[in-house]
């Protein structure tokens, strides 16, 4: 392909890296409460980051989380499971259908997920139900309902 001008190939390059910023922008998934759930338990076993897991989580429920100081800390004492690391799985339980029955409207959500992993060579499997709330268009979690069968 042949340019006429400098005009015309800076404007191509542009164009391509326009493209390429806003595809791989690495911003989580805050729109739906499921995917934010998710990436907020990603953050906090798979990539024991607890600086992203505070943006991902409500400014009442960051100040706990932050008492912490540590993704592993929060594991072991805030969530009463621990997993090695980079080896969770992590997926909505979204009931018998198979899809979020949320209305557009909705301020507040409870998404339950199911973790899957392995710490010093036992396999764990845990519930947790995650309560979420809308703020300035983005679905936080708010706090996790306790385990009624611990």
């Amino acid at each position: 392909m042949k340019f006429k001008t400098p005009i015309h190939k800076t404007l191509l390059v542009f164009t391509f890296l326009f493209t390429l910023v806003s595809c791989g922008s690495g911003e989580p998934d805050v729109a739906q409460p499921g995917p934010a759930a998710i990436e907020f338990f990603e953050a906090i076993y798979n990539k024991q980051n607890l600086d992203q897991a505070l943006k991902l989580a409500t400014p009442q429920y960051g100040r706990i989380l932050s008492h912490y100081h540590t993704a592993q800390r929060v594991q072991s004492v805030l969530f009463n499971r621990r997993y090695d690391k980079d080896k969770v799985e992590i997926e909505e339980d979204k009931g018998l259908r198979g899809q979020s029955l949320l209305s557009e409207n909705a301020k507040r959500a409870t998404v339950s997920l199911m973790l899957d992993g392995t710490y010093e060579g036992n396999r764990h499997r845990d519930l947790k139900h995650v309560v979420m709330v809308k703020q300035q268009g983005r679905w936080l979690v708010d706090k996790l309902k306790a385990d009624v069968y611990r």
